[in-house]
């Protein structure tokens, strides 16, 4: 079994060998018998480790350092948003409040640096505006519903069936035709078809198609206007999809 420990260090806080003995007791009673380098007064007998050792002024006996003695020795550094609380020897550490702010020291507070929260804005501007032209986009090509003959079947909405139906739209104005015979659309199965419409459906498709063209642009113009106007804050809780509503 292993025998009890005695750690000896010089003036200097320095270890100068870790010693063993039955037990404390039978130590005390002969200390040079287990502890040979043992001098009185020179150096120093301690039943535990001390990991950052420093003499005591006022005792003259070696202890464990204080919180703020590892402080000042620099044995402990304190990372940005912790401080010495010297009255209550504890560590406080305030958690940082966002990516704009920086520590001072002096204060003890996060403070905003206005180069950070610049670029913090320009960097939210900017992905609000890709995100908003993925929403408009996504806005725009929202598929439309037509009922033919009790039959329901949905227009795919995209920019190359919308330039394919304007065309033939003015093909049919220009001929004075009365229908067209192949749109192409999906049925309920998922299915492609072919469907024929005459022109009072085909107004209806086609205001359908402008209106949400319309609602789109406004939303657009709405959003770019907020996004460069709207404070960090706003921006983080900016959704642009909810500027696209029917």
């Amino acid at each position: 079994m292993e025998g009890f420990r005695i750690y000896l260090y010089d003036k200097n806080g320095n270890i100068i060998g870790i010693f063993l003995a039955p037990s404390q007791k039978e130590f005390e009673v002969d200390k040079l018998k287990y502890c040979s380098e043992y001098i009185e007064g020179e150096n120093f007998i301690s039943y535990t480790e001390i990991k950052n050792p420093i003499l005591d002024k006022k005792t003259g006996e070696l202890r464990e350092m204080t919180i703020s003695e590892r402080v000042q020795a620099g044995i402990l550094i304190l990372s940005d948003g912790s401080y010495l609380d010297e009255v209550n020897e504890t560590i406080v550490t305030i958690a940082k409040p966002n990516e704009w702010s920086i520590w001072d020291k002096d204060s003890h507070t996060w403070k905003v640096d206005n180069d950070l929260l610049n670029a913090k804005l320009k960097e939210l501007r900017e992905k609000a505006l890709k995100d908003l032209a993925e929403a408009k986009s996504s806005f725009l090509n929202q598929p439309l519903e037509i009922e033919k003959d009790s039959k329901k079947y949905t227009f795919e909405n995209n920019e190359r069936n919308r330039n394919s139906l304007s065309l033939k739209i003015s093909l049919m104005w220009a001929l004075e035709q009365e229908k067209i015979e192949k749109v192409k659309v999906l049925n309920e199965q998922k299915m492609v078809e072919f469907i024929e419409l005459n022109r009072t459906e085909l107004k209806g498709l086609a205001k359908k198609i402008q209106d949400i063209i319309e609602i789109a642009d406004v939303a657009e113009q709405m959003a770019v206007a907020g996004i460069s106007r709207y404070t960090i804050e706003q921006m983080l809780e900016l959704n642009v999809s909810d500027f696209f509503q029917n």
